[in-house]
């Protein structure tokens, strides 16, 4: 909420309700969380942005040698996520879509331990060219809280409740990465805010 609270300013671009999809608590279904991207394949094209921004809990499944990783929603089971929690390489498989086949610019956010991930490419067969790849980096920007083997943090002290990273990323975003006072916060700036705030707070 307070993300989308950020994008509906005129400082994350004024966007309305329609161009928004929230989905928080007992609406944040698996089933819910994988249309809504599914959506976005749909609806989006050309000069189109699209970000995607979760905030919640991931893990991985430790039964295979591949540690397959997920988000887990609402409804997820407690131990067994491939029979119900969304799992990461889906997302990813969104993400390039969006990104090669859609030709949307597309901003990946995610607060979740395990998201990390999330930074390899994963595009398979025949896409696995160099143009592709290029084109794929071109047009995709992930900011993950943590890599793989990592865990977020979350506590009263950050906002009432958010997690370190989205408290600091949100901060960030509002002017405090500002480092050259230009009134715009670009990719290595907000980077750099991160890494300096979050890294510090949640250390060792």
């Amino acid at each position: 909420e307070a993300f989308a609270t950020y994008l509906k300013s005129s400082a994350g671009g004024n966007l309305n309700e329609e161009q928004i999809k929230i989905l928080t608590n007992q609406k944040a279904t698996t089933a819910q969380i994988a249309a809504a991207p599914e959506w976005l394949v749909e609806v989006s094209k050309g000069d189109d942005k699209v970000i995607i921004y979760f905030s919640g809990h991931g893990d991985v499944e430790t039964k295979t040698m591949f540690q397959l990783g997920y988000l887990l929603t609402w409804d997820s089971p407690a131990k067994t996520y491939v029979a119900g929690a969304f799992p990461l390489q889906y997302l990813q498989a969104i993400v390039s879509t969006l990104s090669l086949q859609n030709k949307v610019d597309v901003t990946l956010i995610t607060d979740a331990c395990r998201a990390g991930k999330l930074a390899g490419s994963n595009v398979g067969g025949a896409q696995i060219t160099n143009a592709n790849l290029s084109k794929q980096f071109a047009n995709e920007v992930k900011i993950l809280s943590c890599q793989p083997n990592e865990y977020s943090s979350e506590g009263s002290q950050w906002g009432g409740g958010h997690g370190v990273f989205t408290y600091h990323l949100l901060d960030g975003l509002k002017g405090m990465a500002d480092n050259n006072n230009d009134l715009s916060v670009n990719l290595l700036e907000i980077g750099r805010y991160l890494e300096d705030n979050v890294s510090k707070e949640v250390a060792p």
